[in-house]
């Protein structure tokens, strides 16, 4: 997926407000997802908010674990991926779970996970550094695990390279053939995908994100596929792609009982945002712990084909990020705050439709504004 629109120098308040409106939902629909815990699993009703973007400003509390506790060893590795997670957890919140990390001890019992940030209703909470390792995505600590890119002998000139853009529909397929080797667009490779004990694998046992490849120029004209280091994990028994633990930021999502998980999105999203801008990341750094081991997390959205619209979520807070880089500034007031508060959340189910009205002003970096009412229609 890519970003919906990179602003130019010729960007105005118009413009500005233009993508804003273009990312509001003009009808609401409440949908009932499964949330699933360790624990046990609760029902929620899903409401979006009336954007896209969530009107809400980042304040990250640092509550960071000592230097050389187990689960912050303090090794600096360069990030390549924005790792989301959920906590899977039902009853606990974003600073409890940050206070866990930061004292390696859940109760009684000894915690040796980690990761950079948890966030959840309650804020956003930072536990490592984001330079650091984070023990959170199951695919190993030590240099084994490192991300890094493999030769694979197969090759696309440069009219194909044009088409393959990594995207979800022009990403080339890679696929395992009937002696274990990896292929790409249907030509072998020479990289043996990762086997179980001694059994070849295939296609079927690939983790459902795919393997990271990209391409490299090797003369004019002619490029050539790179494959990201994999392994196979025997617990979640798929192919998974190296560098979740020490190449990648992780953040865990709060969706304990009763929570609004769709502000927790929103919030993630906005984090996730923050952290591409300042890693220089795009929108395939994004992935979900399935990729690094295979393990169905994070579960909750997973299960309901919601990681998609978070991935949207994330391209519009990225947008907006830039505007506010520019000098924009943005404001939300409701009229019906009985049904959306003054961050655009929707706040109450309708049992009939129901008009809302809200007002959007935005405010450039020479104090000029433009205001504008808009509408939406609740439905029950």
């Amino acid at each position: 997926m890519k970003d919906k629109f990179i602003p130019s120098e010729e960007v105005n308040i118009e413009n500005v407000m233009g993508f804003i409106e273009s990312q509001l939902l003009k009808e609401i629909k409440p949908r009932e997802i499964k949330v699933y815990t360790s624990k046990e699993n609760w029902d929620y009703l899903l409401l979006p908010s009336i954007s896209k973007f969530l009107f809400e400003e980042i304040n990250i509390i640092d509550n960071f674990a000592p230097l050389g506790q187990s689960n912050r060893p303090g090794n600096k590795y360069p990030k390549y991926y924005i790792c989301v997670h959920d906590t899977g957890d039902y009853s606990l919140g974003a600073h409890q779970w940050s206070e866990i990390v930061k004292k390696a001890k859940n109760g009684d019992i000894k915690y040796t996970a980690s990761f950079q940030y948890v966030v959840g209703n309650d804020g956003y909470y930072h536990n490592i550094p984001d330079d650091e390792e984070a023990h959170h995505a199951g695919d190993g600590h030590d240099e084994r695990s490192l991300f890094g890119l493999v030769p694979t002998g197969v090759y696309i000139n440069k009219s194909n390279k044009d088409k393959d853009n990594n995207s979800n529909n022009t990403r080339a397929k890679v696929e395992i053939d009937n002696e274990g080797y990896y292929t790409i667009n249907g030509e072998r490779a020479k990289v043996q995908a990762p086997r179980k004990n001694d059994e070849i694998l295939t296609t079927n046992d690939i983790n459902d994100l795919g393997i990271y490849y990209t391409l490299k120029e090797q003369g004019e004209d002619n490029y050539e596929y790179y494959l990201g280091r994999t392994w196979y994990s025997p617990v979640y028994k798929k192919i998974s792609n190296y560098g979740g633990n020490l190449n990648s930021i992780g953040i865990e999502a709060c969706i304990n009982y009763g929570t609004d998980v769709y502000y927790t999105w929103q919030k993630v999203a906005k984090l996730v945002a923050k952290l591409r801008k300042e890693n220089s990341l795009d929108m395939g750094a994004v992935v979900q712990h399935h990729y690094f081991s295979g393990k169905n997390c994070p579960q909750t959205t997973r299960t309901a084909n919601l990681w998609e619209y978070f991935k949207d979520l994330v391209s519009v807070e990225y947008q907006m990020l830039q505007y506010q880089k520019q000098g924009y500034k943005f404001q939300f007031e409701s009229e019906d705050k009985e049904y959306i508060n003054e961050k655009g959340r929707v706040i109450k189910k309708v049992n009939s439709p129901t008009t809302v009205n809200y007002t959007i002003t935005v405010t450039n970096n020479t104090g000029e504004s433009l205001t504008k009412k808009f509408s939406s229609l609740l439905l029950p």
